[in-house]
């Protein structure tokens, strides 16, 4: 099946441009990119790739030649039924993008020669050199992972490969195979050299900071955590570590409103002077409640307390950030 696009307005506020990487606001103007997807080879499934407007043309000016782009708004699914606002935008930003398109590259200007007087002064003007000193010995790199990869690989072998150096580096992936492997694939087509041949160091970077585990890449500084609050009761660390890293994953998705209340859930459990042995009792009216901790928050408390766990902080470890 062939490449086709579509425009709407975003009915919700959970989708993210590919190109900018900036979450896409209810309501907002969103171009998205409808194209077969090459890593799964049982069905034809299509993807849609979503863009904010300029991002979307931007992505457009550096694709090859032979790649199908938006070049007319006929055939553009849902734009007729675009506020007309809407329209002009489109249109607009469309018609820059042709205009640009067509121009020729500049060419670069050649070096003025310097006469034999402009050398001596400038050899004059060089600030002394300093001294050398020895070069520590060169970290391994992330290049060097991928030094065997057979040439001209298709999508799939690519992602599997890119997992596999993963799996070695001790990412925390997706627990479904075929999850990890669309999100491998995804690293690999964002990310292609200019020849169009996958860059595998580049995805490989992609992916590990898609799943918040840019300390695993060879050479890395280890990843200096914010220390949580200490509970003033010991048993109730667990809870209040739980809760913290919570906080940093919601920080990553850019929900800091969330990201918020855990911090003030975190917190309040820290300064509680006894064990906290239900959740329903510090999130409801009452004389143990806790001011911060609301219902959602008693749920997760209640659930950490049976199981030793909260689902939703296993689910951001594992690389699920929707």
């Amino acid at each position: 099946m062939s490449v086709s696009f579509k425009v709407e307005l975003a009915t919700t506020g959970r989708a993210k441009c590919k190109k900018s990487k900036e979450k896409i606001a209810k309501g907002e103007l969103r171009i998205g990119r409808v194209a077969p997807n090459p890593f799964i080879e049982d069905e034809v499934k299509m993807t849609t790739s979503w863009y904010k407007l300029l991002p979307f043309f931007e992505m457009q000016k550096r694709q090859r030649k032979t790649t199908v782009k938006l070049e007319s708004t006929d055939g553009l699914e849902g734009f007729d039924s675009l506020p007309e606002e809407n329209q002009k935008a489109v249109k607009t930003a469309l018609e820059t993008y042709l205009a640009e398109k067509d121009k020729p590259k500049p060419k670069k200007r050649k070096a003025k020669k310097e006469t034999g007087d402009e050398k001596e002064v400038k050899k004059k003007q060089k600030t002394p050199k300093k001294k050398k000193t020895a070069k520590p010995e060169p970290k391994e790199e992330v290049k060097e992972l991928f030094v065997d990869v057979k040439p001209g690989a298709s999508p799939k072998e690519a992602a599997q490969t890119v997992l596999e150096v993963a799996k070695e580096l001790g990412f925390t992936l997706p627990s479904d195979d075929k999850a990890a492997l669309v999100r491998a694939g995804q690293m690999l087509m964002g990310n292609k050299s200019p020849d169009g041949n996958f860059d595998y160091n580049k995805a490989l970077k992609a992916l590990a900071e898609e799943l918040n585990c840019q300390d695993k890449l060879p050479g890395a500084k280890p990843k200096k955590k914010r220390a949580g609050p200490e509970a003033v009761v010991k048993e109730n660390q667990g809870l209040v570590d739980a809760f913290w890293e919570l906080r940093e994953f919601e920080f990553k998705k850019q929900d800091k409103f969330k990201a918020i209340s855990y911090i003030k859930v975190a917190k309040a459990l820290a300064g509680v002077d006894y064990a906290v042995d239900s959740g329903k009792d510090v999130s409801k009216k009452g004389p143990k409640k806790l001011a911060g901790v609301g219902k959602a928050a008693g749920q997760k408390i209640d659930e950490y307390l049976e199981t030793g766990k909260i689902e939703r902080l296993e689910k951001y470890r594992r690389g699920e950030m929707d």
